[in-house]
């Protein structure tokens, strides 16, 4: 991909994540917690959800899709649950297990992540990443805050393992401009359906 299409795409993606922190702004917190109550709900519902082991989680910042219900069914259904760490070496996350929410604390960049006293969690051990975004499409892609962290902890991880974006209908797009850098989404769960993305056999357990 040339330097020029890359620059363009970079600028695309800028505009777009205006647009999508401006919707996901104008949302109250009333509205993101009823929406957000149906999202978790569908997808406790997902094969993916369900036969996975270890889910690695998000702690919402700045209207995005709610996790306290997934959290609380995973370690209800003795999953493995971990989080991603402020500090980060490189470009991949790191990530530490818990066992109850109490374990959530401020962390460096004021999002809530696990006390140091907490379990590493390998990433190429997670079998189900439960993914935030700005925007999604029905295929799949996926447009982040921009830092790329999640792009290259998921290329990092096991082929064996799944990702789920979490978003609201207003998120999704029709179009998103993706770099070769960019990793899509096996599913994507709003309030209201189950987008399918790559929609790899959710059986990767055995694989």
């Amino acid at each position: 991909m040339s330097e020029t299409v890359v620059e363009e795409a970079a600028a695309r993606k800028q505009t777009l994540r205006e647009e999508l922190t401006a919707r996901r702004k104008a949302m109250t917190p009333d509205i993101i917690d009823t929406r957000g109550l149906k999202v978790q709900s569908r997808f406790l519902a997902t094969p993916y959800y369900q036969r996975a082991r270890t889910v690695a989680l998000y702690a919402p910042i700045r209207g995005e899709v709610p996790t306290r219900d997934i959290l609380i069914a995973a370690l209800q259904d003795d999953k493995i649950v971990c989080y991603p760490l402020s500090h980060v070496h490189g470009r991949i996350l790191s990530f530490r297990a818990i066992k109850s929410e109490s374990e959530l604390e401020p962390g460096r960049l004021g999002v809530r992540e696990p006390s140091n006293s907490s379990d590493l969690i390998p990433v190429d051990q997670i079998d189900l990443f439960v993914v935030p975004g700005l925007g999604f499409t029905r295929d799949g892609k996926r447009l982040g805050r921009g830092g790329g962290y999640y792009d290259a902890t998921l290329r990092a991880a096991s082929q064996r393992s799944r990702r789920v974006g979490l978003a609201f209908n207003d998120q999704v797009v029709q179009v998103l401009p993706t770099t070769g850098d960019d990793v899509d989404m096996d599913l994507i769960v709003t309030e209201s359906e189950s987008l399918r993305g790559l929609f790899r056999d959710a059986d990767f357990l055995d694989t």
